[in-house]
């Protein structure tokens, strides 16, 4: 959200009485794992070597083993590493085994790598024995041999039937919604919702979008309005639901409100103000579990990173004064990728790299020198938000916007820039939606899946109505495949305001879209979900 326009005051009255509640119940819903347990080794003072580690077996469902953990030794040999667990069939990589134990314990190799998934994870090192040496070292986390994807094109696109998230049965506004995935078929939605007070909503799925929890908020709590909603889930599947507080929008004051739940949704923490700042907050989750960042915009915009789960926070990496938002995308070797559009003036597409998963931070650069023309007047307006992501290991790295540029038809169009090696080089802007008749398109968002495979979606006029498209493409530098229509029924297209973003993201092999819908009202938030489109 731009701290600027009255549209957006206007939209900040609110009636009273939604919830008291810092989180009401608006409600909730699990795979199964089998591992293999690793044999008790000799502690006797003395012995030669340590006891030899169980074998871990694979798990049901095609959930790896865990490997045996080593023996203990007090004065002996290092005990031998537990054998790396078998991988379950063409799943995950099986788990590592741990070290043995003093004297430096021997290095385990990583786990056996999945058929034909994901690497086996590194080692970790045996725990040294007080006075009998150090622990030995971890193994390479991305040891695990192997576990490279084989790659196909994908599967044919086709998109579910749309489903409503928003729970109310009246006819409120909802929009601006932000979606997050993680493992085990777990998604996470949040929007801004004014079915009695503004808040921000939140609904989650356990089961890859088949169905959706009774929604839950964070209300207004002493300032005028709340508003841009953001959600984020860590490699631990803590969910973290943020949400944007305007003390004095005039002032330009405010804070980033913020509640976690650790149990898919079914509790949730107290709400805490984590940050000052007057707008447009972004949470990026980390791969780690308990990591999570947040950016902000303004005069002393930032991002900053907490290990704790949102309790406690590192320092702030300064962005300057920036008057629109952030992406934030982590990933599995440590690079972290922040682009923002630097300010509607100079209009940069700047760009800040982490390279160690935001500990240190490279100096910014500018990746375009001008992103183009931005329909702030339009209705539906569009601001220069952008969005971006990243395969697992941040290498194959996409960032979207809507604009008017050389080389479209004259008014908003989709852009990409892509690059291949992490963030080092990038492409020129690629042009995304294929319509020939002057329409305009905006409000792009995009995912890049584990095959490299970039996905687009957005809102698109090129009917006369409020509808939503996508594209995919192996390499965006290639072009992309013919786009595709996501919803299953369209509405008015001439609000001010339906938000200044949407949500497009992985979840294993699928495709999953959230976006503001006007086929009903004013509009509500829809779902939908494309089987297979980011499979091998």
């Amino acid at each position: 959200m731009l701290i600027l326009p009255p549209c957006r005051r206007a939209r900040a009255l609110s009636v009273v009485g939604w919830l008291a509640l810092t989180t009401a119940p608006w409600g909730c819903s699990s795979s199964e794992k089998t591992d293999g347990t690793g044999a008790t080794g000799s502690d006797s003072a003395g012995a030669s070597s340590g006891g030899v580690a169980g074998t871990g077996t694979a798990g049901a469902h095609a959930v790896s083993g865990t490997g045996g953990g080593a023996g203990a030794s007090l004065g002996g040999r290092g005990g031998v590493g537990g054998a790396p667990a078998v991988a379950g069939a063409a799943s995950s990589a099986g788990g590592a085994a741990n070290g043995g134990v003093s004297n430096g314990g021997v290095l385990n190799g990583a786990g056996a790598a999945g058929t034909p998934h994901v690497a086996g994870a590194g080692g970790r090192g045996g725990g040294g024995q007080s006075g009998f040496g150090a622990g030995g070292a971890g193994g390479a986390i991305a040891a695990g041999a192997g576990g490279a994807l084989s790659c196909g094109a994908g599967a044919a696109v086709t998109f579910s039937k749309n489903v409503r998230l928003n729970d109310d049965t009246g006819r409120a506004d909802q929009n601006e919604v932000a979606l997050a995935t993680g493992a085990n078929g777990l998604a996470f939605a949040g929007w801004m919702d004014n079915r009695a007070e503004r808040v921000c909503a939140y609904s989650v799925s356990t089961d890859a979008g088949a169905t959706w929890s009774k929604n839950v908020s964070i209300p207004n709590s002493g300032g005028q309005f709340v508003g841009d909603p953001t959600v984020a889930i860590d490699a631990g599947g803590t969910l973290y639901a943020g949400c944007q507080e305007y003390i004095d929008l005039n002032a330009g004051t405010g804070s980033i409100r913020l509640m976690t739940s650790t149990d898919q949704g079914k509790t949730w923490s107290a709400v805490q103000s984590i940050q000052s700042a007057p707008d447009k907050p972004w949470l990026g989750g980390g791969v780690t579990d308990g990591t999570v960042f947040v950016s902000w915009l303004g005069t002393t915009a930032g991002i900053k990173r907490s290990l704790d789960h949102g309790m406690t926070w590192g320092a702030t990496q300064s962005l300057g004064n920036i008057i629109h938002g952030t992406a934030i995308v982590t990933s599995t070797s440590g690079l972290v990728h922040v682009p923002y559009n630097l300010d509607s003036d100079r209009n940069q597409l700047r760009y800040l790299r982490s390279t160690d998963g935001g500990m240190t931070w490279e100096k910014t650069r500018d990746l375009v020198a001008d992103m183009g023309r931005f329909c702030f007047e339009c209705s539906p307006r569009q601001h220069p938000i952008v969005g971006a992501a990243a395969d697992p290991s941040g290498k194959i790295v996409a960032i979207t916007w809507t604009s008017t540029m050389p080389g479209g038809e004259g008014d908003d169009d989709v852009w990409i820039l892509f690059s291949k090696d992490g963030g080092d080089t990038w492409s020129k802007p690629l042009r995304v939606n294929d319509n020939t008749a002057p329409a305009r398109q905006f409000q792009s968002w995009v995912a890049v899946d584990a095959c490299n495979r970039v996905h687009v979606g957005w809102t698109d006029l090129r009917n006369g109505k409020n509808e939503v498209w996508y594209a995919r493409s192996a390499d965006p530098t290639q072009g992309f495949e013919p786009n595709v229509q996501v919803t299953d029924g369209s509405g008015a297209a001439t609000s001010d305001f339906i938000g200044d973003f949407k949500g497009v993201a992985v979840l294993g092999s699928d495709v999953l879209m959230t976006w503001t819908d006007t086929r009903r009202d004013g509009g509500d938030i829809y779902f939908s979900r494309a089987v297979g489109a980011a499979a091998p």
